[in-house]
């Protein structure tokens, strides 16, 4: 079997789920943690333009298999307990 059909089979076995997300919720806590009540003042279009250059710095900076990659290496440590 190649790496493909052995992923799509697993896949049957355990469907897709979201791991990990970062919510508008998670960048408004954050915003507040840094402007205090002054966060009360910001638009629509100012929040808009938060989640977008939040998305933008995720998009240029994770790397998600680096992570990937440490939470599989502690898996095998532990399965092999």
């Amino acid at each position: 079997m190649n790496h493909k059909e052995i992923a799509s089979q697993l896949s049957q076995t355990f469907p897709s789920e979201v791991i990990f997300t970062i919510t508008m919720e998670t960048v408004m806590s954050a915003i507040v943690r840094r402007l205090g009540v002054e966060a009360l003042t910001l638009s629509p279009d100012d929040l808009r333009l938060a989640r977008e250059e939040v998305q933008i710095a995720i998009d240029h900076n994770l790397d998600e298999r680096d992570f990937i990659d440490i939470g599989l290496d502690a898996w095998e440590i532990v399965r092999k307990l």
